[in-house]
């Protein structure tokens, strides 16, 4: 997998489990200490969140660092089934 798909994949992965939680961007923004504007980005691969920032997520969604990169892993091998 390329960076851009791997990027691409990863912000359609945390787009979903925002959507979800009915979140909007600025209620995930909020929730990690970022702003909107690095979410909206995430979320259309053009940028990956550091691993701090990744933890940050994952402690929102009430997961471990390793569960979200699982879960994630989980979604590309489900989206390649498509």
């Amino acid at each position: 997998m390329e960076k851009s798909e791997f990027n691409n994949a990863f912000g359609q992965f945390i787009k979903n489990k925002r959507q979800v939680l009915n979140w909007s961007q600025l209620d995930l923004a909020s929730k990690i200490g970022n702003n909107p504007q690095n979410i909206s980005r995430i979320e259309r691969g053009e940028i990956n969140p550091t691993i701090f920032w990744t933890a940050k997520l994952a402690q929102v969604f009430n997961c471990s660092t390793s569960e979200l990169i699982k879960e994630f892993e989980d979604f590309i091998e489900n989206q390649q089934r498509i």
